[in-house]
């Protein structure tokens, strides 16, 4: 067990200070207690104390050797923290060096697409907070980079769905690229067959595409794009529980789209 190993390392600390052996046993003893917070049942096993203390052997690590293992090591211990405590000042941290442990990858060196996946979430979710758009793009930067390093399958899948969906976000946003909104439509389009019924992604999917297709119809004056629109905000509708946050705002676009295209206005 991860905690054991905790333990094990723990004892060696004497033995260990001051000689070759130290960088190692704190990259071990670092992971050792990342795994026992990851892995370890019950989940939140791991105290804050474990965590300061990962973040202690890992902030050495870097102050001795600059590299790319070593702030990806540090961005790991204050994503974990982040997760655990929630303290905005560890994401920070996270994307900082996680961040740097990219810039600084050699070209033969692997960021796996998880790397950039959880680099991406980070981004996101500071973006919900504080609603910086550079956030957002950063993120956007991370996923396209997770889906060129993502073997095709169910991965691959759920990183389409999540870009399409942030970029129907960005697509909002003022000053918005055109050529957003027709990737993430043909982004959702692509994945929303492919996901599992009652899947949240799909209903996220299906409303996401309704919207995306409604603004390019009325934008357009595509009969087409507001009829495909007023297919997937019914379906939504249909699918989603009454007390879905989601189904006000896609019920009057329902009712708005089929009165654009001359249709009842009653969306209920």
């Amino acid at each position: 067990m991860a905690g054991d190993e905790v333990t094990r390392l723990r004892a060696l600390r004497a033995e260990v200070a001051g000689t070759c052996r130290e960088a190692g046993w704190r990259q071990a003893l670092t992971q050792a207690i990342l795994c026992r917070c990851t892995d370890e049942e019950p989940p939140g096993a791991a105290t804050r104390e474990d965590l300061d203390e990962a973040a202690e052997h890992a902030g050495w690590l870097l102050a001795h050797d600059c590299d790319q293992w070593s702030f990806a090591l540090v961005g790991r211990v204050h994503e974990v923290r982040w997760e655990d405590f929630g303290d905005p000042a560890d994401r920070d941290a996270a994307i900082t060096m996680l961040s740097e442990a990219d810039d600084l990858r050699e070209e033969n060196a692997w960021f796996s697409a998880a790397d950039h996946e959880a680099l991406a979430e980070l981004l996101l979710s500071r973006h919900a907070d504080r609603g910086v758009p550079y956030d957002l793009d950063l993120a956007v930067d991370r996923l396209r980079a997770a889906l060129r390093e993502c073997d095709d399958g169910e991965s691959a899948l759920y990183l389409r769905y999540r870009l399409g969906t942030v970029l129907a976000t960005r697509v909002t946003h003022p000053g918005t690229r055109h050529a957003d909104l027709g990737e993430a439509v043909a982004l959702l389009e692509n994945v929303l067959p492919h996901l599992p019924e009652g899947d949240p992604a799909t209903y996220q999917a299906t409303f996401a595409l309704g919207g995306l297709l409604r603004s390019r119809g009325l934008a357009s004056g595509s009969a087409a794009d507001l009829e495909r629109a007023a297919g997937h905000l019914g379906l939504f509708l249909q699918a989603t529980p009454g007390d879905d946050p989601l189904r006000p705002k896609a019920a009057r676009d329902l009712a708005s789209t089929l009165t654009h295209l001359g249709g009842a206005s009653d969306a209920s």
